[in-house]
């Protein structure tokens, strides 16, 4: 018998909310929907009445958004799925903080994904984890940047079958495809591997000075000790590993990394 799971939908549109519930019927039917919210203060009162497992969400609503409704809870003890009809630079901040969203018009299978996630790990949203995703909402403000930002101060979520791990971009050494997976290799403590692939992790990191030198390997500029010239060159990392270039993609490393000395003062 399948694990029965109580939500609620807060989202100021009429018509969401209405296609949501029926697609939570037809394809997710262990999921009992115990009420709805217009917006972000009928929301709020309806979780503390209801106490469902699993709420979804939307961001922008008039008066409070998802994420101010959020911070009215001094524990976020239910699980979040965000519906949102924001697009690519969103998509990337939802991957950055490893919190499940639905790109509104709801895709089925999407939603069915979504959902059976939450109940394989069937737990809450980290505070850390909402803090990451409205960071880089608020500080992202298009489709993408003129000019990447710098990884200092920024945090990354990283879920693995263990849990979801908090790291420091300044950490990350690079990241290695793995198949299906990819390992982090980090300055302090071991990998970590994360069921995501590379491709994944080159679109959530390109607005970094992260590059993808090879299709096995993204690296973190920072961490480079030295680039010896060749067909595509290598690079010696900080940790005394050795990456090679791809050919075609020299050029472009090249010139990001002089991009990189030049923004960080780091060129003599």
């Amino acid at each position: 018998m399948s694990q029965q799971l109580r939500a609620v939908i807060i989202d100021d549109e009429t018509n969401a909310r209405e296609a949501l519930t029926n697609l939570l019927k037809l394809i997710c039917p262990e999921v009992e929907i115990c009420g709805e919210a217009k917006n972000a203060d009928l929301g709020i009162e309806l979780i503390k009445k209801e106490r469902p497992n699993l709420i979804f969400l939307d961001i922008q609503m008039p008066g409070k958004s998802g994420f101010e409704m959020l911070s009215s809870f001094e524990k976020v003890d239910f699980g979040v799925i965000f519906t949102t009809a924001y697009q690519e630079y969103a998509i990337r901040a939802f991957r950055f903080s490893a919190i499940d969203y639905l790109l509104k018009p709801i895709d089925p299978e999407e939603l069915q994904t979504a959902v059976e996630r939450f109940k394989s790990k069937v737990g809450s949203v980290n505070p850390q984890q909402l803090q990451i995703l409205q960071e880089q909402i608020e500080t992202t403000p298009s489709l993408r940047l003129v000019q990447r930002k710098k990884n200092d101060n920024q945090r990354i979520a990283l879920p693995t079958a263990e849990g979801i791990h908090f790291v420091q971009m300044t950490e990350i050494i690079q990241c290695e495809s793995l198949g299906s997976y990819t390992k982090f290799h980090l300055v302090k403590g071991p990998a970590i591997v994360v069921s995501r692939l590379l491709k994944e992790y080159e679109e959530i990191l390109d607005n970094y000075y992260f590059f993808r030198v090879h299709q096995s390997n993204i690296i973190n500029l920072e961490h480079i000790k030295r680039y010896v010239k060749g067909d595509g060159g290598q690079v010696w990392m900080s940790d005394n590993t050795e990456i090679e270039v791809s050919r075609r993609r020299k050029d472009e490393f090249l010139s990001l990394l002089s991009d990189f000395y030049v923004n960080s003062g780091k060129l003599k």
